[in-house]
């Protein structure tokens, strides 16, 4: 009995935390993205590794060359000439005059991720004049201050680097889409101002002369995770901060069924095995006290009242605040999410179920997700199979 008091006062002490952060992220993210960004602003290359033509590719060419930004140049950069996006490319070159556009063929990668091969193509065709490198994924949608506020920071020299994050938008209200919602906002609201934080490669910035001294450049010659290595070099190499900026949140459509949202998650959590063991074990850890602790305690009351214990009030008790806190915590979220995203409200609805009544069954599959990423170190990415070997050593299996 010991034992199990122990497994339920932290599993809840756990829950208190995850849903004080929500509260906070909730609270403070909304007042963060009003406050006025810098007033320079040095000439930024941003770098878009594409690969072919999703529904959602025009609007988000035009979005990235449409920033309030007045110093940008955008580099696309591509595995083949004969990819369809070409086109798109060269006929936004023709259409907007505004900013410069560049297309890079890198060719097909033989010894890391062909997202890192594209950018270190692209990486290639920068100069000093580009004081800051901006990346961005193709698949996301940011918002005409994006740019602006990514870099902002960048002029404080504490900041190693900044970053944004993806929010998933249900497409349909199939469950797969919402759990994905779900489980990936979950995961923002981790980021703040906390040494904790870690950049994604959707949306990050760093000074271009910073991106070599800090070792980045050399990290990525086998790597398949751009954001991993640069976190590690950035904090560990570099000693300085990432800061994340939530004007940077971008919004992407998710459209999975149960298939695409099994590789999806745990091909995320093999690579944050692999390249950082810590952060994947601890997730591991939560994901399992926290379900054990919701199977032992019902069970544990049913026992005691059937014993005609007074004491199945405290198991009883445990479930209670467990499923009352992880509710919260995911409608906080949601919350923050309506806030920050206003023009993706009625798509999020889609997911509200799962954010709230539905949350100890994501909490479950996230389980099964992260149990799945234990086994093996292969993934496929974008049709292509890769081994990691480490955070910084790539096999190219097949392409």
């Amino acid at each position: 009995m010991a034992f199990a008091l122990l497994l339920w006062g932290t599993a809840l002490l756990i829950a208190v935390w995850a849903a004080r952060v929500a509260q906070f992220f909730n609270l403070r993210m909304p007042r963060v993205v009003g406050q006025p960004l810098a007033d320079k602003f040095p000439m930024v290359a941003v770098i878009a590794p594409i690969k072919s033509v999703d529904a959602n590719t025009s609007e988000n060419i035009a979005a990235l060359l449409k920033q309030d930004y007045p110093n940008y140049r955008v580099i696309f950069t591509v595995q083949s000439a004969d990819d369809p996006v070409c086109d798109l490319i060269r006929a936004a070159e023709t259409s907007h005059t505004r900013h410069r556009i560049d297309l890079v063929v890198a060719g097909t990668a033989a010894a890391r991720g062909q997202k890192v091969h594209n950018q270190l193509a692209a990486v290639e065709i920068t100069t000093d004049q580009d004081v800051f490198l901006a990346f961005m994924d193709a698949d996301a949608h940011p918002a005409s201050n994006w740019l602006h506020a990514l870099v902002s920071m960048l002029n404080s020299h504490h900041i190693g680097a900044t970053t944004g994050y993806r929010f998933y938008v249900p497409s349909n209200g199939h469950a797969a889409n919402a759990v994905i919602c779900v489980l990936n906002a979950m995961v923002g609201t981790l980021l703040g101002p906390y040494r904790r934080t870690v950049a994604w490669g959707g949306s990050m910035a760093i000074r271009r002369k910073d991106f070599f001294a800090f070792g980045v450049h050399d990290g990525w010659q086998g790597a398949l995770s751009d954001d991993y290595v640069l976190t590690w070099c950035v904090k560990k190499n570099a000693r300085t901060k990432i800061h994340f900026v939530p004007q940077c949140i971008v919004a992407s459509q998710a459209a999975f069924d149960w298939p695409q949202a099994w590789e999806f998650a745990v091909r995320q959590y093999r690579i944050t095995r692999v390249c950082a063991g810590r952060l994947w074990l601890t997730a591991l850890a939560g994901a399992g006290l926290y379900i054990s602790a919701l199977v032992t305690a019902p069970i544990a009351a049913i026992i005691l009242a059937l014993e005609g214990s007074g004491w199945w009030i405290v198991p009883t008790g445990v479930v209670a605040g467990l499923y009352g806190l992880s509710m919260y915590r995911g409608w906080t979220v949601l919350k923050a999410a309506r806030r920050l995203l206003p023009g993706h409200t009625a798509a999020m609805d889609h997911a509200q179920f799962w954010f709230t009544w539905g949350m100890p069954a994501v909490y479950c599959v996230n389980a099964l997700f992260l149990l799945a990423a234990a086994l093996g170190r292969t993934i496929t990415w974008r049709g292509i199979r890769y081994e990691m070997k480490s955070r910084t050593e790539t096999v190219v299996l097949s392409s």
